[in-house]
């Protein structure tokens, strides 16, 4: 089974080095991979030569965000299985193959999710490995104050699911995790023990900017939201109360 990992980026000098590791660690798998880079307002970058042939490559001459980046290289993936990755992580040795045999292993399973690492500590495993029923990772976030219950970019997903679902919300931040609330809650899948995907700190991160916190909790509870809406669908019967 193919597999296509969807990486937005700005090709900005400092992110470079770090993108071309992302790409390396993804031949660290026995599945066929094909990375997805799409490249986001910056029309005069200079894409490393190594890219150019190990990638498919998309480019957008104006800043479109994340959302629409991600969701435009979900158009020209090619894979039967998507997941992503941001420009300055990388992921861990096997993550993807993990990934898919648990999938093959779960009747029903659409998707699969891990846990992450970054370079102080590891996630708190929120959520405990095993099945999951639809709605079963919105149920484990109480509200959008709460952590929430999976790392998004854990999440590899059946194409056809993505697609069904929407791709990625349409948000200035947080739009992974408004993806995963909705594939996550229109079907089945399975949480593996294994960390799959690693967070790497610098100062350049979203989340160290000043205005990150301005709109996250706003983008939290939409995608909370989201969940909460699916969620009832699923569930005939259940009332389900919006978070402040």
């Amino acid at each position: 089974m193919a597999v296509s990992v969807i990486t937005p980026t700005r090709l900005l000098p400092d992110r470079v080095a770090m993108l071309m590791e992302l790409n390396r660690s993804l031949s660290r798998n026995r599945c066929p991979v094909e990375h997805v880079i799409v490249v986001d307002g910056n029309p005069g970058a200079s894409i490393p030569t190594e890219l150019v042939e190990r990638a498919t490559i998309i480019t957008s001459p104006r800043p479109i965000g994340q959302a629409a980046a991600r969701n435009l290289g979900l158009v020209v993936a090619q894979g039967d299985w998507i997941t992503s990755a941001d420009d300055d992580d990388w992921l861990h040795p096997h993550s993807i193959d993990r990934r898919l045999q648990a999938i093959a292993g779960q009747p029903g399973a659409l998707w699969a999710a891990g846990y992450c690492t970054d370079d102080d500590s590891v996630d708190p495993e929120i959520m405990p490995a095993g099945f999951c029923s639809p709605g079963a990772i919105w149920q484990a976030w109480p509200s959008p104050h709460h952590p929430i219950p999976l790392g998004p970019t854990t999440l590899l997903v059946q194409a056809n699911l993505l697609k069904r679902a929407g791709g990625w919300m349409g948000l200035p931040q947080g739009e992974d995790i408004g993806m995963m609330m909705a594939v996550t809650s229109l079907a089945p899948g399975v949480v593996i023990d294994a960390y799959v995907y690693h967070i790497r700190l610098h100062g350049g991160q979203m989340t160290k900017t000043s205005w990150f916190d301005d709109l996250e909790l706003l983008s939290r509870r939409s995608a909370w939201e989201r969940g909460a809406a699916i969620s009832a669908q699923q569930l005939p019967g259940r009332v389900l109360i919006a978070a402040p």
